[in-house]
């Protein structure tokens, strides 16, 4: 019977043979619910850190920029707009480009320019990165008046959805990842469990692997969210989780009591 619940290994699993014995013996498909458990309480942090930065910056920076939109028409695909063209947002820390506004067609593509956005009389320009851009046509978007209060309410509503529509996607992605990962790990312990003769499957040395990941991935949290530099972190998580499988591995092989101990 299973002796320690998914709330244990938060804390437990950086010091308890115990813990690790119970989950060599008992945790048989439980471990995957608890490395789900597991990321989803890791990412809250992070995205409640991402929702300040983007308010941050709404608060803090945007003005600058959104001070300088002109207002734009667009009516039947095409865009009107009351300045000198081309007309160009910029940086107001740096003065670097970030949109620009012709309607007359003399700025064409954003080549040869550092800005982001282009706007043209008939099309929306984005550019992803330094070798794709993504061109939208006006006549997709339908008729609207784009001034500083749209730009606002655009912001405001990103700031608002942006956390809630990210926040199930990247623990998806890194569900994934990290199920890659510990499966690696899993097939490097079955070597360390033939070398300590430990009488464990596939099965149960994968939940090993997973509950001795969880040093790493919440030490990965706390440096994510400090935004620590270090150089190779990757090893270093590597060499924690394979330290711990290793001890979760020997706390099965040494014996059959389960009296909690430390190292």
């Amino acid at each position: 019977m299973k002796q320690y619940s998914t709330v244990h290994p938060l804390y437990m699993s950086f010091y308890s043979r115990s813990l690790y014995r119970d989950v060599g013996r008992n945790w048989r498909g439980v471990a995957f619910l608890y490395l789900f458990l597991l990321l989803a309480v890791c990412w809250i942090p992070i995205m409640f850190k991402m929702y300040a930065g983007i308010s941050a910056f709404i608060r803090d920076e945007a003005p600058a920029i959104v001070g300088q939109v002109p207002v734009i028409t667009i009516s039947g695909g095409r865009a009107s707009v009351e300045v000198t063209m081309p007309y160009v947002i910029k940086d107001p820390d740096d003065g670097m480009p970030l949109i620009i506004i012709d309607t007359t067609g003399k700025t064409a593509s954003l080549k040869n320019t550092e800005a982001f956005i282009l706007l043209t009389k008939t099309e929306l320009m984005f550019r992803r990165n330094a070798k794709e851009t993504r061109v939208f046509s006006l006549s997709d978007m339908g008729d609207m008046v784009i001034n500083k209060k749209t730009v606002y309410d655009w912001l405001d509503l990103f700031r608002k959805w942006f956390v809630v529509v990210l926040y199930p996607i990247v623990l998806i992605v890194s569900y994934v990842y990290r199920l890659i990962q510990v499966l690696i790990y899993a097939a490097i312990g079955i070597v360390i469990a033939k070398g300590l003769n430990a009488d464990l499957d596939f099965q149960s040395i994968l939940s090993l692997a997973i509950v001795a990941d969880t040093p790493a991935i919440i030490l990965n949290m706390l440096y994510n969210y400090s935004e620590m530099k270090m150089p190779f972190w990757w090893l270093i998580c590597f060499l924690i989780s394979m330290g711990y499988l290793y001890f979760g591995i020997k706390a099965n092989a040494e014996g059959t009591s389960d009296s909690p101990a430390t190292v």
